[in-house]
């Protein structure tokens, strides 16, 4: 780029940039060589072209707009505008004329593409280019392009109109009919920044601080991709049509309220975000002119402003009430909106991130340009569409008039976050929005339509049409019953050197059964089990059902309180368990059958099959998980739940063949899968001899039993695959899900498989073990995640935002599931069941709201995306972070406590818990870990503690979890620690002298100090001239430290470039002198 001083000799202005200028030139110090910031546009010709006219008037046109002979150089590191005498110009004409029609118009699209995206050189220019394009004799393309730093929008429509005008002077050998300008783009520049240095700009920045105060929301869309930690600006474009009908009813809901089309397409465009994002406080981008002078609206220049529309969508406006906040929140940005947009940005200081634009992520634009075509000299000049191929936020929506009362619409879009069906799916719900906003503007905009009626039918009823035949109306004895009469001979359970058929597992069930009916055993009541894994658990399970009662697993090693609390919270009638694990138990008040000291009394029970007592709604287990205020929650499920999981079912293959592996502990529901799915349907079941297995015995169980169909939990997943992958190889059916699963790992099970059928399943205990499958065929079409699947049959999913409203295709939502496994809610918890139990809106029976983030993907499929509270999974276990949280701060030494799960290693997720002690009090993890170990599962135990002086806060007094540290590395510390060396202490003197503060720590953020884009600038070039070595402007974003900026200039390898030499200023009063045309009632 060339300075000041390489151009003072020659008859030039040079003179400081506007306000929009400047970010526009910090933009491109960023991003060198793009493209973004181009304005292409093309003109198809009629007529017979004269070039030489034509290049005649475009060096008129030039002669006439000084913007158009601009170029940019750098002033002790701020940009000024450097404006040329002249500037040449010719118009290069590529000859189609030979062409066939087709290979013209593939040249031309090819052409167009070019030509739009060669980026400019802004020290150099030209900044306008021109291209032209024959056809025939009769027909032309010419193709402009312009750097958005010296034009925009509106001057396009001047640049067309003034060329035809002095085209057709040129053509015709006449004056043409154009006014003299009485001022330049230069004259605005200078203008605004005197006009913008007092009371003005201290009352408009007033409106903004309170319109714009607080906490700025970032819009977080659904994206199709996550977002990468820098913008690239890829973009693409697509349109979409409001049909003429609708227009119109558009048009007279806007009279109506007093507002403007424009108003009340914005609002309509909130609506969408706020369904979209489920966020109520929508920032949205929106250009104005800035051509409030009637003197500047004939110019050629930069003079469009955005302004910054926000809006509270909170507690369910109707849209009559949310078009009246539009409307005067667009008001007052109108009347302030002189204030320019990086003005704004600077006074803010909005949280930056090179990974999306500041204040406002996405725009809004209504067009209002005339689109006539014009004559001139003999020639037709109408105006085309270059689709471009970039984009400035992560989308915006264009719209405007048609021809015929129809709403053209056009949205640009980051191809980095969306897929073109995304963009198309929310052009669809605009459209359904408006109909339902014109057909009732008193709905409220939590409950206007977001989806077309075809949409809508395939999410509720297509997807869900899941009804299949099974035996539904029958218990899990008689299924039992009726297949051990089929099979009688067949293995039934394997434990270790002891099998026993069908036939003897029956009558063993029978005669214990027979024990616990004598005890007062009948439906609906409550059997506790504490065994450990053997063949006896699966014999008093299945007693316990013949028997009519409802089993309750006691895992032998929960902590005494938590088997305290579930003992008296059951009511058990009976515990059956042994003489060993009866000493371990808490007090009770249930009658206990101790199988070893009661064996002779249970093999003298008649051997015959009890009656059927139990029906399909009656419960058959309790199973009890983590709850939310430190209490467990029994989940009671149905013999019909049960049938509905393992019975003629869509997703594994449940046959006489399989082998199934009992490998999950009892409190699991998984166990549900194992123990059911093999019993009910002729297959053996291997239970694991080990209470606590290794890899290696796990993998020797597997293949020594030839085990058919597995589950595993995620994390124990992902270990096999990375380590034991060859015990697997003979498995047929693979289940694995409990939390989210790694691509990686996935995409090795098929690189490495042989054949296994491979299935991710998901589902609460409250849907009874699995509600959904997805049989993963091919991994390398997988990207991000690996969805949850599809629902099994008699099973329905529904994705519903905050309102219990569908979303649409791609929109995360809390999942809702319906069908025949819904639990029948928690035992002695009626205001809970009530809550997490909900009536089905769309069908019958109720609905469990899983509180699991869940999106439609276009095939059906569902991704899960996290938990809407904190709720977690850690190794298949579901763990609410909130009663940890409770058991902690019982401990008399701790003050404030939060547990999250951390993923420092992908795929790793471990529970970490951060602990402020009460004051002058010391504690350790170990003591906090013995602590937690009396009172909670090993698996609720956090992996890690760290003891801080205080927990990190949001801006709203919340704790901001994203800033808790990793455990055991330094955090650093809020202590200043001054430069170290003499590198570190030049840099925080150029930071010092600045941003204008006293002292600057190593490790203080350059931003968190109140810096900004444009001084990072001049930060840069200071440190060029200091350090005589090339810095990019994107390293005070990515080195944002004194410390980091001094490891890269001290690991900096290229050859440092030299300093720019001092520049002396042209004021405004020489520029006013030297011009003689500057207007000093501009504004008035």
């Amino acid at each position: 780029m060339k300075t000041v001083n390489e151009l003072v000799d020659q008859d030039v202005f040079v003179i400081p940039a506007s306000f929009a200028q400047q970010r526009l030139w910090f933009f491109d110090q960023f991003e060198r060589g793009s493209a973004l910031y181009n304005i292409p546009v093309a003109y198809r010709i009629a007529g017979r072209l004269d070039v030489a006219a034509l290049e005649a008037a475009l060096q008129a046109l030039i002669l006439r707009h000084e913007s158009l002979r601009t170029t940019f150089g750098v002033q002790e590191g701020e940009p000024v505008q450097v404006i040329h005498p002249d500037q040449k110009i010719d118009v290069p004409v590529v000859d189609l004329t030979g062409a066939a029609e087709s290979e013209q118009q593939l040249r031309t699209e090819e052409l167009m593409q070019t030509f739009a995206n060669v980026p400019f050189d802004l020290g150099s220019g030209p900044l306008m280019r021109v291209q032209a394009v024959r056809f025939s004799e009769q027909e032309h393309l010419l193709l402009v392009n312009l750097h958005h730093i010296i034009a925009d929008g509106w001057s396009l429509g001047v640049l067309i109109r003034e060329l035809a005008e002095l085209y057709g002077a040129q053509a015709s050998g006449t004056e043409p009919n154009l006014p003299v300008l009485p001022l330049q783009y230069a004259d605005f520049a200078v203008w605004q920044r005197e006009w913008l240095s007092g009371e003005v700009l201290d009352e408009q920045l007033a409106y903004w601080r309170e319109n714009l105060g607080g906490q700025l929301p970032v819009l977080q869309l659904p994206t199709d991709r996550p977002r990468p930690a820098r913008q690239s600006y890829r973009g693409q474009t697509t349109r979409f049509t409001v049909p003429k009908e609708l227009a119109r009813r558009v048009r007279e809901l806007s009279a109506q309220e007093g507002a403007t089309l424009y108003m009340t397409l914005l609002a309509a465009f909130k609506v969408l975000l706020h369904r979209y994002s489920g966020m109520e406080d929508i920032i949205v981008g929106s250009p104005v002119s800035g051509r409030n002078q009637v003197e500047i609206e004939e110019l050629i220049g930069f003079f469009v402003n955005s302004v910054v529309l926000r809006t509270d969508l909170s507690g369910g406006p109707s849209f009559r009430e949310l078009l009246a906040r539009v409307r005067e929140v667009s008001l007052g940005a109108f009347a302030n909106q002189d204030v320019p947009f990086e003005k704004l940005v600077e006074e803010l200081s909005p949280e930056r991130s090179l990974s999306h634009a500041p204040l406002a992520q996405v725009s809004f634009a209504y067009e209002n340009f005339d689109r006539a075509p014009i004559e001139a000299a003999g020639i037709r000049i109408s105006s085309l569409d270059i689709g471009l191929e970039t984009a400035k936020y992560d989308l915006t929506l264009f719209i405007g008039e048609g021809e015929e009362g129809e709403l053209n619409g056009r949205v640009e879009f980051n191809t980095d976050l969306f897929d073109l069906a995304t963009i198309e799916r929310m052009q669809e719900s605009l459209i359904a929005l408006l109909e339902g906003a014109v057909a009732d503007p008193a709905q409220s905009t939590a409950k206007l339509p977001v989806m077309s009626t075809t949409q809508r039918a395939m999410l509720l009823e297509g997807w869900n049409h899941t009804a299949t035949p099974y035996p539904s109306d029958r218990s899990i004895q008689e299924l039992f019953e009726e297949q051990a009469a089929k099979t009688p001979d067949a293995v039934a359970v394997v434990f270790g050197e002891e099998q026993l058929t069908y036939a003897q597992l029956n009558l063993r069930a029978n005669r214990l059964a027979r024990r616990l009916q004598a005890l007062g055993v009948k439906p609906e009541t409550a059997v506790g089990v504490c065994l450990e894994r053997s063949a006896e658990l699966v014999v008093a399970l299945l007693a316990i059902v013949k028997a009519g009662g409802l089993y309750v697993p006691l895992d032998p090693n929960y902590p005494q309180e938590r088997l305290a609390f579930m003992l008296e919270d059951a009511d058990l009638l009976a515990l059956v368990t042994t003489s060993r694990l009866a000493k371990r138990l808490p007090e009770h008040s249930a009658a206990l059958v101790c199988l070893d000291l009661q064996a002779e009394a249970i093999a003298a029970q008649s051997g015959e099959n009890p009656a059927n007592t139990a029906g399909p709604d009656n419960l058959i287990y309790v199973i009890y998980t983590s709850g939310s205020t430190g209490r467990p929650k029994g989940v009671c499920v149905t013999h019909r739940s049960v049938a509905r999981l393992v019975k003629e079912t869509n997703y594994v293959r449940f046959t006489e063949e399989e082998v199934f592996l009992q490998f999950a502990p009892i409190s699991f529901d998984a166990a549900t899968f194992e123990i059911w799915g093999a019993l009910l349907n002729g297959g053996r079941l291997v239970v694991f001899p080990g209470q606590k297995p290794s890899l290696e015995e796990l993998g020797r169980v597997i293949r020594q039993y030839e085990v058919t169909t597995l589950f595993l939990t995620t994390a124990l997943f992902h270990q096999m695959i990375e380590t034991r992958w060859e015990d697997l190889v003979a498995v047929r059916q693979l289940l694995a899900g409990g939390e989210q699963m790694s691509v990686a790992h996935v995409r090795d099970v098929f690189a490495r498989s042989g054949g296994w059928q491979f299935y991710h399943v998901y589902g609460p205990t409250e849907t009874t073990t699995f509600a959904t499958a997805c049989l993963i065929r091919d991994a390398s079409q997988l990207e991000a995640s690996v969805p949850i699947g599809k629902a099994l049959s008699n099973t329905t999913l529904y994705v519903l935002d905050k309102h219990r409203q569908p979303v649409p295709v791609g929109v995360p939502g809390e999942l809702y599931i319906g069908g025949d496994g819904v639990a029948r809610g928690y035992l002695n918890r009626p205001e809970l069941t009530e809550e997490k139990f909900v009536t089905n809106p769309f069908g019958e029976g109720s609905l469990y709201r899983t509180g699991d983030l869940v999106r439609w993907l276009c095939d059906g499929n569902i991704e899960f995306l996290g938990r809407l509270d904190h709720q977690v999974k850690v190794r298949g276990f579901r763990i609410e972070l909130g009663e940890i949280e409770v058991e902690l701060g019982k401990h008399e030494k701790v003050s404030e406590t939060v547990a999250i799960v951390r993923e420092d290693v992908p795929g790793d997720k471990r529970l970490t818990a951060y602990v402020v002690p009460h004051e002058e009090q010391d504690i350790t993890a170990g003591e906090l870990r013995s602590f937690l170990a009396e009172k909670m599962p090993e698996y609720m135990i956090p992996s890690a503690f760290e003891v801080m002086e205080k927990l990190p806060l949001t801006a709203n007094g919340k704790i901001d979890r994203q800033k808790l540290p990793k455990p055991g590395v330094d955090r650093g510390t809020q202590e200043l620690v001054l430069p170290r060396n003499e590198q570190e202490q030049q840099i925080a003197a150029i930071w010092q002298e600045i941003l204008g503060v006293e002292q600057v720590g190593v490790h203080d953020n350059f931003f968190e100090l109140g810096g900004h884009s444009l001084l990072a600038t001049q930060v840069i070039s200071r440190l060029r001239q200091t350090f005589g070595t090339e810095m990019p402007l994107r390293v005070m974003f990515e080195a944002g430290t004194v410390a980091e900026l001094a490891q890269y200039l001290e690991t900096e390898q290229q050859k440092a470039k030299k300093s720019e030499p001092a520049m002396g200023t042209v004021s405004r009063a020489a520029y006013r002198k030297k011009r003689g045309t500057l207007s000093n009632d501009l504004g008035n």
